[in-house]
């Protein structure tokens, strides 16, 4: 898991060397943004909904964690002191889900920093198309580029 984690993020910053630095600065700190604050990075795009969206999906699992976190502790507490399976048993079930909380947590920053970095890459993707012209006529096909 670490290899592949350490492997996206050379990929991550190698295509953003061979963008326009401008662009590539923008995206870096669109995804920058979205690691550190819930829907940051979106919200610095101007994707309003897309921030909204990922805040309140960030928020919940943050604040699922944290109960889970809080009960795991408590169970394990009362385990200490009293020694039953049943104490042991509910220890567990919020253990768990405390762990399976946080890795969707890891998994929704990581998924949103990504798209945070795609879409400054892509912000002006429309103005650039509209530059790229292809044409296919008698068997001949013609591509112009304005600069």
């Amino acid at each position: 898991m670490k290899k592949t984690l350490i492997l996206i993020t050379i990929i991550f910053f190698a295509c953003s060397a061979f963008a326009e630095e401008k662009i590539a600065n923008k995206a870096l700190k669109a995804a920058g943004l979205s690691l550190i604050t819930p829907g940051g990075g979106q919200l610095y795009n101007g994707k309003y909904t897309k921030s909204a969206v990922v805040f309140a999906l960030e928020s919940t699992l943050i604040g699922l964690s944290a109960y889970n976190i809080s009960q795991s502790n408590k169970w394990f507490d009362n385990y200490e002191t009293s020694n039953l399976e049943t104490d042991y048993e509910q220890y567990i079930k919020y253990y768990d889900n405390q762990q399976n909380y946080l890795f969707w947590l890891g998994s929704l920053i990581f998924v949103s920093a990504i798209d945070a970095f795609v879409d400054a890459h892509l912000k002006d993707y429309e103005k650039m198309k509209k530059n790229i012209h292809l044409k296919f006529e008698d068997n001949v096909m013609l591509l112009s580029v304005k600069f």
